[in-house]
């Protein structure tokens, strides 16, 4: 029987707790861990340094033999225990130790501890505001052992030529760099931020037996669904959700959701502050278990939600689906930086290297996969999952079989059901906006402050 839970149940409970119940309840750790780190809390972002002469690309050294522990900080869609379990036990002598935080935090981090960690596992947009500080290494494409098979997705924002990349900070703008090795590149260089390592895409969740089935951006500002309506806090998020269904809905244009002007801003936050005033929004949620909250009782029937989230009520037979947005996802990409002083050590590195490069082989994709979650390498994602989980997570068909999670115990997809948006191509090809750090952020968390205190 599924468990249930009342409105204050989730509230009281801490993260780990949260997450080993729910995984008895009809999920798999490793997708709630997923979806508990995407949330990013509603922390302030840290200060951006001064810029700094970024070192040049180094290469990696001739394999050495590594004994110890990798140090990995990140937002926690990756850092989950059936990764470092699979990692150690094909690696002997070598431990991983992942740090698991906020978007904010692991910038923090980066920008003022960097010693502390070995690689950040983290997303595009934070490049923006982590790249000037000097504190990770340029990377050579050389030495990503499958880079010829990464997803053109992010060398090049779409899966076929001609393809509509979307607004924002889509991978491909934020991975390239100019020789100089602290300039974004416009087109494809041997200089890397980061090595590519899992993408996906968001949009929002809604009770069908309340609404039937929704595919527009714009349900979110419906006026019939005033005081049943949520919005996730963190202002880098949230106004790109709000900028999708205000355009939607036809109240506003942008030429540019990901990087608004501050008129744009301006415009956009004076008509979700009259909304605000006048009760449409129910909550604006930080935290995962929110929003699952905030689904299962039934105080909001629509909502921007994580995928994970969704599977979780779903696991409960609870009626909320995941729309497939006719004007387009947003989307996220994620990848792996190497902190400047794993240089030092050539055997670290050669191991800290082993490590990127393992992400694009068939088990890590896998454990992934049978989140929802894509490889760079797509193809690793499906050598990765057995034939009935493929077809399910990958290809748009309905699951064949009851589908286990990561932990190989807990059934999370049910047989017979179809995933929301369909097959990868359909999904991953069709973005209006990706997550992204404006160049007017500073402004953008003023003004998305006072909204939140209107």
């Amino acid at each position: 029987m599924s468990q249930s839970y009342g409105p204050g149940d989730i509230r009281r409970m801490s993260r780990r707790q949260f997450v080993g119940r729910a995984g008895a309840a009809g999920i798999g750790l490793g997708a709630l861990a997923g979806g508990l780190a995407a949330c990013g809390g509603d922390d302030e972002p840290a200060a951006t340094p001064a810029s700094t002469p970024v070192p040049a690309a180094t290469d990696a050294p001739p394999a050495a033999a590594y004994q110890g522990a990798i140090r990995i900080v990140g937002l926690g869609v990756d850092l989950q225990d059936p990764i470092k379990a699979a990692y150690e036990a094909s690696h002997p002598g070598v431990t991983v130790e992942f740090t698991v935080k906020s978007t904010p935090e692991t910038a923090q981090i980066v920008l003022t501890t960097p010693d502390t960690q070995d690689i950040l596992s983290g997303y595009f947009h934070q490049m923006d505001q982590i790249w000037p500080s000097g504190n990770l290494m340029v990377l050579d494409a050389a030495n990503i052992t499958r880079w010829a098979e990464v997803s053109p997705l992010h060398k090049t924002g779409a899966l076929a030529a001609g393809g509509n990349p979307g607004d924002g900070d889509a991978p491909f703008r934020k991975i390239f760099l100019e020789d100089d090795g602290t300039t974004f590149a416009t087109g494809e260089t041997a200089k890397l931020t980061m090595a590519p390592a899992n993408h996906n895409s968001d949009s929002f969740g809604y009770n069908v037996d309340e609404l039937g089935e929704q595919d527009s951006w714009a349900i979110l500002l419906d006026p019939e669904l005033k005081g049943r309506v949520a919005l996730i806090g963190d202002p880098e998020i949230g106004l790109i959700d709000a900028a999708m269904a205000a355009e939607a809905a036809g109240k506003m244009t942008f030429a540019d959701k990901g990087n608004m002007t501050k008129a744009e801003i301006d415009e956009l936050l004076k008509l979700l502050t009259e909304l605000k005033k006048g009760g449409h929004f129910r909550a604006f949620w930080t935290v995962f278990e929110d929003s699952v909250n905030l689904m299962q009782s039934g105080e909001v029937v629509v909502e921007s939600m994580w995928s994970p989230a969704v599977t979780l009520l779903q696991g409960q037979d609870f009626p909320v689906r995941y729309a497939a947005p006719k004007e387009g996802y947003r989307g996220w990409g994620g990848g792996m930086s190497i902190l400047t002083h794993v240089a030092e050590d050539p055997a670290k590195l050669a191991a800290v290297w082993e490590y990127i490069n393992w992400w694009n082989t068939p088990e890590p994709a896998g454990i992934m996969a049978s989140q929802g979650y894509y490889n760079a390498v797509i193809d690793a994602s499906r050598q990765g999952l057995p034939a009935e989980d493929a077809a399910y997570w990958l290809n748009g068909e309905p699951a064949p079989k009851d589908l286990l999670g990561p932990d190989g115990k807990t059934v999370v997809i049910k047989s017979g059901t179809t995933r929301d948006g369909g097959a990868y191509e359909q999904r991953i090809g069709n973005f209006s906006a990706w997550n992204s750090r404006m160049d007017e952020a500073d402004y953008v968390l003023q003004k998305w402050q006072e909204f939140q205190n209107a």
